[in-house]
């Protein structure tokens, strides 16, 4: 495909000589004239152009300007420029460079010094779109991976918050909806879109200590003693305890397995924010924004934002849906049970956010419901 170049100057004479000059040039390059800046720039808008040829003194705007106005517009950045001039000024030809020029020549020209720069920008400007074009197909493969590996990571966290749902009977979506309504709160009140995609991740292990209750407890037909209660109540810490344990074996094995992608001293960065995130809300989404919650009777702002929100979600989902020992109460007495507890369960901020982001978590619910084979459809439901 030829090369398409702009020759800008505002004399037509000149214009002329390098039409004729240029003309043998015409098998590899197609040539466009414009007489002054004005009419060029309004033609690099419509066209695409390899390379630009520009006079520097013309009337109106100027072709320093024009070279200005090239550089801080997107569509025409990468388009190299040289420069003419009648001036015999050095201070010239840096400010020219300066403001991007590829060169600057002098008038007279002379045509096989300017052929030779034309063919050395035009070789530059193919090896950077090359270059760039190269780094685009990175950024998608980068891109895509980042997203098969989140998927992959969303499936992981949903079936172990699962497993833990599946020893207390709830056989249905309850974790992977609480981790999406969860994030509906959270942009709600405004939080940043990594905070709202942590939270998705996170939530679905709030009730992972629930492995670790005994069965006689967790599945118990009727009202636990207070002793059973206390039991029952470690699942939070036991949670925390499940996600925040360091292993101190798999660490020395990946760095033995992956010696040879590590450098010298490197190992697995031990700090995780989504796990850190996770921990938290395990241990924490039973305190009550008056202090009367468990396990460490936390009030108000010390209890973590993460687990005042799952707590709003997390109640919400259980008390409109099935369960062993209940029918599914109605979304109007289940609001009504919540709006009667703000201020000393609940916080009212998340509360209210909560009731605003309702209608979207009506849709949540509709597309996760209990017989709704979530798996599948899982990276729908991270975008959800």
């Amino acid at each position: 495909m030829k090369k398409h170049i702009l020759i800008v100057d505002d004399d037509e004479g000149i214009l002329d000589s390098l039409r004729r000059a240029l003309h043998r040039c015409g098998d590899q390059w197609s040539l466009t004239f414009a007489s002054g800046a004005e009419s060029a720039w309004q033609q690099l808008l419509d066209a695409s152009y390899d390379a630009v040829v520009a006079d520097v003194r013309m009337p109106g705007l100027g072709g320093m300007e024009l070279l200005e106005r090239m550089q801080q517009t997107e569509r025409t950045r990468g388009v190299p420029v040289v420069m003419l001039t009648g001036d015999d000024d050095r201070e010239l030809k840096g400010q020219a460079l300066e403001l991007g020029a590829m060169d600057l020549l002098n008038k007279p020209v002379d045509l096989r010094e300017l052929i030779a720069r034309l063919r050395s920008v035009l070789r530059l400007k193919d090896n950077l779109d090359g270059l760039r074009e190269a780094n685009d197909r990175l950024e998608k493969k980068v891109l895509r991976q980042d997203l098969d590996l989140a998927h992959s990571r969303m499936n992981v966290v949903c079936r172990l918050g699962m497993a833990a749902e599946y020893r207390d009977e709830v056989t249905g979506n309850h974790v992977v909806r609480v981790g999406c309504y969860s994030r509906a709160i959270a942009a709600q009140l405004g939080l940043s879109p990594a905070y709202q995609q942590m939270l998705l991740l996170a939530a679905p292990l709030h009730d992972i200590g629930k492995i670790g209750i005994p069965d006689s407890i967790l599945l118990k037909d009727g009202p636990l003693s207070d002793a059973e209660w206390t039991i029952m109540q470690r699942h939070c810490e036991i949670g925390e305890r499940i996600i925040c344990d360091r292993s101190k074996t798999v660490a020395p094995l990946f760095v033995e397995w992956r010696a040879d992608e590590l450098a010298a001293g490197d190992g697995p960065d031990s700090s995780d924010p989504v796990l850190e995130m996770a921990a938290s809300i395990a241990l924490n989404h039973h305190e009550w924004w008056d202090g009367s919650g468990y396990p460490r009777r936390l009030a108000g702002a010390q209890i973590p934002l993460e687990a005042r929100i799952v707590a709003v979600a997390d109640v919400f989902d259980a008390l409109i849906s099935n369960r062993p020992y209940r029918p599914a109460r109605s979304e109007e007495e289940t609001l009504l049970i919540m709006a009667g507890t703000v201020g000393t369960h609940f916080d009212p901020q998340v509360h209210r956010a909560f009731t605003q982001s309702l209608a979207q978590i009506r849709d949540i619910r509709a597309k996760l419901a209990d017989e709704v084979d979530v798996f599948p459809v899982i990276a729908e439901g991270v975008a959800v």
